[in-house]
């Protein structure tokens, strides 16, 4: 598992809403680099066939809820998550692929 800093103390709402609040800009900052790589994946395949991989799809969903079970976490929220992170990125993907090859 990713090693990340554990949360400070919470108290109260307001210290809740504040780690909340930094951990959504963390998240934030996280997709953003994903969507770099989608980028870079529609600029790197030369095929628009291949931007949609059930079995990459598959592999990356099992991976999820296979982490999702080791962080003690709700296993179908999670897969559920990413099920739509992985459909909007092909989706973003396939977007960018056509921009880059009409250009």
């Amino acid at each position: 598992m990713t090693d990340i800093a554990p949360l400070p103390p919470m108290e109260n709402m307001a210290d809740v809403r504040e780690n909340v609040d930094r951990l959504d800009a963390t998240l934030i900052a996280l997709f953003a680099q994903r969507f770099e790589c989608m980028d870079a994946a529609a600029r790197i395949k030369q095929d628009r066939n291949i931007v949609r991989d059930e079995v990459r799809k598959a592999a990356v969903l099992a991976h999820v809820k296979q982490r999702a079970a080791e962080a003690g976490i709700p296993v179908p929220t999670m897969a559920a998550m990413w099920e739509m992170l992985v459909e909007t990125s092909i989706s973003y993907e396939l977007q960018k692929w056509d921009q880059l090859r009409e250009e």
